[in-house]
């Protein structure tokens, strides 16, 4: 039942068109019905889902619209979501590292990244970046929770030092002295 776009043609007469009629509508519903409630049910016209053909490259920037679409990944080499904002800015925000040290990418733009380690006294922690994980061009935010390393220990103290967009300095410490200490830590960074 294909789709017939010329009719009813001008000079048809109804009994002429009336099959191509109801193909045409009964080809409509069947289109519409794709990831749609029908049109005789009660949510008629809601999404049931959503589903992304994969696209070969991003569409053109529209300065008063924003797009979202899937296309591979460079990062995890699957179809993934992106977001084209008007302005032509490209984020990908539905890949990331689901582990004890990981990254996220929110549609904002906003890059997420995670872990924990621990040290004694200065240590410098390296952000993890590779094919598969982006790299930060600024950060605005490091948060520190520490844990005891190896032993229920709770006299324990981290402090950021220094931050830059591939690494950042912290110091591990007694609370209840200034003598270094190990001490196991928790980060949180926020950039882009």
């Amino acid at each position: 039942m294909a789709y017939k776009s010329t009719i009813p043609a001008p000079t048809d007469k109804l009994r002429d068109s009336q099959n191509d009629l109801l193909n045409n509508f009964a080809a409509i519903k069947a289109a519409f019905d794709i990831n749609h409630y029908t049109f005789d049910l009660a949510d008629q016209g809601k999404h049931t889902h959503i589903s992304f053909p994969e696209q070969a490259a991003d569409p053109g920037a529209v300065v008063t619209e924003c797009q979202l679409y899937a296309k591979q990944s460079a990062l995890s080499t699957a179809p993934e979501l992106f977001v084209q904002r008007g302005d032509g800015t490209v984020y990908e925000f539905s890949s990331a590292t689901r582990n004890a040290t990981g990254w996220t990418r929110l549609p904002s733009g906003i890059l997420l990244k995670w872990g924990n380690t621990s040290g004694t006294g200065a240590n410098t922690v390296t952000f993890p970046v590779a094919a598969t994980v982006p790299a930060f061009t600024a950060i605005y935010s490091v948060q520190l929770t520490p844990f005891a390393a190896g032993a229920t220990d709770s006299d324990i103290a981290v402090r950021l030092v220094a931050l830059t967009t591939t690494t950042f300095d912290v110091y591990c410490t007694a609370r209840s002295t200034s003598a270094d200490k190990l001490a196991g830590f928790h980060y949180l960074a926020i950039g882009i």
